[in-house]
């Protein structure tokens, strides 16, 4: 494809973040990766930026983008989705010549917000969805629907979240990291039955910042390239009365895609680690099943604990997912470093009501799956 990371950074991730604002972890996170990417931001040609305005708390959120960026006079693209989404176009400009060394952005100030919630709610549809329930209700019908129709059950869907927890102990930029058992989230208080608390991924502030480039620009100032070999995004069905809620189609349709690109034609034997959407403790296992990877791979599924340990980071999530891949395919990962990992699978989720998703393969050896 020809599309490199030259650079990652990241700034977060925090319960509360008090003393620093959005401009700051944003600014922060651009200066580490412009340096690992060896460049300066008078260089970047431009951004996509991955955030929300009603996130953000004003309208237009993405005009502020340029200043933390260091960037004058250059193009802003916003995409209000997952951080993957917003990689997947700007691979996309720079395949067509236009662009040489661009920035994809995004970031969470979740301890800003009073009612997540209540946010929330202006997802659904106000006259047939939204029924001052908790917004958690359609998680709750998903998992219901998956135990059915799988062959998991709920004691699995917490592990899952328990699993996740325990994992991040070894991930010190992740902050929920706990020693919890089945028993612990099964027993924890109900959001939307069978959904329980610990199911559910809690809200943090990070900033994500991802320098890619050409083949060409990069490989004269990136140290350590990181190739992107496949890419692909895909929704389900928006109207959620006609959508089947134990199977993700969405990342079906994405991993195809991705993995076409890729030439991967036997995920689990050509994949060393894989970063899955997992806000709901159940998703993660839906997104398993929609991007064929069984239980048997789960030792190499979301290393770094995802969002249930380092948490739910709006539309950065998948951002955090993808810093730590290039991270394990560097060999840079510490204490969760899986050994040997030469290509990674990075899945990105908008979260509900949506079944908005994205996949991105990564290759530390420049496509080759050898």
């Amino acid at each position: 494809m020809g599309v490199v990371v030259m650079g990652v950074g990241i700034c977060g991730a925090f319960p509360t973040s008090s003393g620093l604002s959005y401009r700051e972890l944003i600014a922060k996170a651009a200066m580490a990766a412009y340096e690992e990417a060896g460049v300066t931001a008078e260089q970047i040609e431009g951004a996509v930026s991955c955030e929300e305005d009603f996130i953000s708390g004003y309208s237009i959120a993405d005009e502020y983008t340029p200043d933390q960026l260091g960037m004058v006079r250059k193009p802003v693209y916003t995409i209000n989705g997952d951080f993957t989404h917003g990689i997947c176009s700007a691979v996309m400009q720079i395949q067509t010549g236009r662009f040489k060394l661009l920035v994809v952005e995004g970031y969470s100030k979740a301890s800003n917000l009073l009612t997540k919630d209540e946010i929330l709610h202006f997802a659904l549809d106000p006259t047939y969805n939204r029924f001052g329930l908790s917004p958690h209700y359609l998680a709750g019908i998903e998992m219901q629907q998956f135990v059915q129709n799988s062959v998991f059950s709920a004691a699995d869907v917490a592990e899952i979240a328990a699993r996740s927890r325990r994992r991040c102990l070894g991930n010190p930029l992740a902050p929920y990291g706990e020693k919890l058992s089945t028993a612990d989230v099964l027993g924890s208080r109900p959001l939307a039955t069978p959904v329980t608390e610990l199911m559910v991924a809690r809200p943090a502030d990070a900033a994500v910042i991802v320098v890619l480039g050409s083949e060409e620009v990069a490989l004269e100032t990136a140290s350590k390239p990181v190739y992107i070999s496949g890419t692909g995004w895909a929704s389900g069905n928006s109207i959620i009365e006609r959508r089947a809620h134990y199977v993700s189609r969405g990342t079906q349709l994405a991993a195809q895609t991705a993995y076409a690109e890729a030439a991967i034609t036997a995920p689990e034997s050509e994949l060393d680690l894989a970063y899955v959407a997992d806000l709901y403790a159940h998703r993660q296992l839906m997104h398993m099943e929609a991007l064929g990877l069984g239980p048997e791979f789960l030792p190499f599924i979301n290393p770094d604990g995802g969002a249930q340990g380092m948490g739910d980071l709006f539309e950065a999530t998948g951002g955090a997912r993808f810093y730590d891949a290039v991270r394990q395919l560097r060999g840079e990962a510490g204490a969760h470093q899986v050994e040997g990992a030469k290509t990674a699978l990075v899945h990105g989720w908008r979260g509900l009501p949506t079944d908005s998703c994205a996949v991105v393969i990564l290759d530390a050896n420049g496509g080759s799956h050898e």
